[in-house]
């Protein structure tokens, strides 16, 4: 994580030890659930001297060595080889983001970002980590008593960098096509409309359908909603009706009213960044034109009807994980450590025992009972 550290510790050998895999194992398995440093006791107890900074460059070095394992050309090459022999029912394919802090030189210059990235983030070092989950999953159904079966998540795989969509959406695709593209019966992607998301659906996932995640969409409704009345029951009331709305399916008098709400304030802008920032205006227009924009990804009744996912929930759950170990007070990465990190926690979270499969066997495999 680029910590400063002392001359002792930087010269601190990798211990001998007899299971070599194993001790990388069980580093990359500490450094990747808590701070580096956090590691050095628990060792220390079973009787193993290591600095901290010995778990960073193991966490590193297993980390660089998963990506290239994982997203080199090889492997992108051999992924719709490795397909699961039973077809999916549904394959589930989401996207999000997270922000990671950057440790800067302040010596170099600073480097391109995208557009949606401002000066303060960009100068403060923060910069975007990019997430995918691909599940294999069975689909959601109404009882005969009219409830609804949510769909069910089977088995997930997970994928992140810190590089820029050119590089996400062909990893997400090859990650795809590794746990059974070629034979799902149904291919459903899931996102906000932000960041690239919908140039990458339609350039590398043309075959399937995706959607704007209704939570997000609902997020942005709340914000309408505190531009037109007080925090309070009002505008809590409001909300539920424009989330009402949009759970039905009912996008023109949502719109209808949304619009109505912005004419209060503002005609219509040629583009809502013409209104000043913050404003009311520019916050209701900008969602309303994002939501005339993108509402062909919004049949949320026809998405349930057909057994369909509309929240990306499991994207939003492997976001919390990397940011629980990667984002904190003080946490500073460089770009080479941020990119392996990431690496790493998917490669442990994916529920398709690749983790397990890449070392040896534990060592006493028995269940230890303690009185």
């Amino acid at each position: 994580m680029g910590a400063a550290f002392s001359p002792a510790e930087q010269t601190f050998p990798l211990p001998a030890h007899p299971q070599s895999a194993r001790f990388r194992q069980a580093l990359s398995e500490l450094g990747s659930d808590a701070e580096f440093r956090d590691g050095v006791e628990p060792l220390r107890t079973l009787g193993v001297q290591t600095a901290f900074k010995t778990i960073e460059r193991v966490c590193e070095a297993v980390g660089t060595a998963v990506a290239a394992e994982r997203h080199g050309a090889l492997a992108v090459a051999q992924a719709q080889d490795e397909h699961p022999e039973q077809p999916a029912e549904l394959l589930v394919v989401e996207a999000d983001g997270l922000r990671v802090r950057l440790r800067l030189d302040e010596n170099a210059a600073p480097a391109p970002l995208p557009a949606e990235e401002g000066t303060e983030e960009r100068d403060r070092g923060w910069r975007e980590c990019k997430a995918g989950v691909v599940a294999r999953c069975l689909p959601g159904y109404f009882k005969a008593n009219g409830e609804y079966e949510e769909p069910q998540t089977l088995v997930q795989t997970y994928l992140a960098t810190m590089s820029d969509i050119e590089v996400f959406g062909p990893r997400l695709r090859a990650e795809t096509e590794r746990r059974g593209w070629k034979n799902a019966k149904k291919i459903w992607g899931l996102s906000d409309a932000g960041h690239g998301l919908p140039g990458m659906w339609s350039k590398l996932f043309p075959e399937a359908e995706w959607g704007v995640d209704f939570m997000h969409v609902s997020g942005r409704l709340a914000e309408c909603a505190a531009q037109v009345q007080p925090p309070g029951k009002a505008c809590h009331k409001l909300y539920h009706r424009w989330k009402g709305l949009l759970f039905q399916g009912k996008m023109a008098k949502l719109q209808g009213e949304l619009r109505t709400a912005a004419e209060r304030h503002s005609p219509r802008p040629a583009a809502p960044s013409a209104l000043l920032p913050e404003s009311p205006a520019r916050i209701l227009w900008t969602h309303l034109v994002y939501l005339e924009t993108y509402q062909e990804h919004m049949d949320y009744p026809r998405y349930r009807a057909a057994g369909l996912p509309i929240g990306s929930g499991l994207a939003e759950a492997l976001c919390k994980r990397i940011g629980g170990r990667m984002k904190g007070a003080n946490k500073r990465w460089t770009a080479e450590g941020a990119e392996a990190m990431s690496n790493l926690i998917c490669e442990r979270a994916s529920q398709d025992n690749r983790w397990a499969r890449r070392w040896p066997a534990p060592v006493c495999a028995e269940k230890v009972q303690l009185n």
